[in-house]
């Protein structure tokens, strides 16, 4: 079966709407405490099914849902630029151009470790709270990239079952 080309148009009326879904999933943290910071996780997903259905557009996909996100609830902003939003376009483009999961791993795993390290050491905002603090840098580093690795490789095959079943 040979998969039906989307238009310029539907590309973003598609990359909008995940747009606004990663914006939900990113300020459902403040809202529904507790629950959101399960609901804030899946924020991943619609950035790597935008990439997935258009490279171009999902980057206007991450603009958009960083405005909106920087307009509704200013504080969670930086956990999008550097935790969820590389996370996504990694693993996005990884599964874009049919990356072995190897690498796609490799790629994600740098891009949410970097993400967080950034936060950590030079925003002065650990991913973890407050849970790594009195900790070496060595150790914090290990920290953050066994976690990515375990998360990213979670969402990887998550999102290959996605695409799948929507049939991008």
């Amino acid at each position: 079966m040979k998969k039906a080309k989307m238009s310029a148009v539907q590309k973003l009326n598609t990359c909008s709407l995940l747009a606004s879904l990663t914006v939900l999933f990113q300020i459902s943290i403040g809202v529904l405490p507790g629950l959101g910071h399960i609901l804030s996780a899946f924020g991943v997903l619609p950035i790597s099914l935008a990439v997935i259905i258009s490279p171009a557009t999902a980057l206007m996909s991450v603009a958009v849902t960083a405005w909106l996100t920087f307009v509704i609830m200013p504080y969670e902003l930086p956990l999008f630029i550097f935790c969820i939003a590389p996370l996504g376009l990694a693993l996005g483009i990884s599964i874009y151009f049919t990356l072995k999961s190897p690498l796609a791993l490799i790629l994600g795993t740098l891009a949410q470790a970097g993400g967080m390290l950034i936060l950590a050491y030079s925003l002065g905002m650990p991913a973890f709270g407050t849970f790594l603090v009195n900790e070496n840098y060595f150790t914090v580093f290990l920290f953050y990239v066994g976690f990515s690795f375990v998360y990213c490789a979670a969402w990887l095959g998550f999102i290959k079952k996605m695409k799948r079943r929507l049939k991008l």
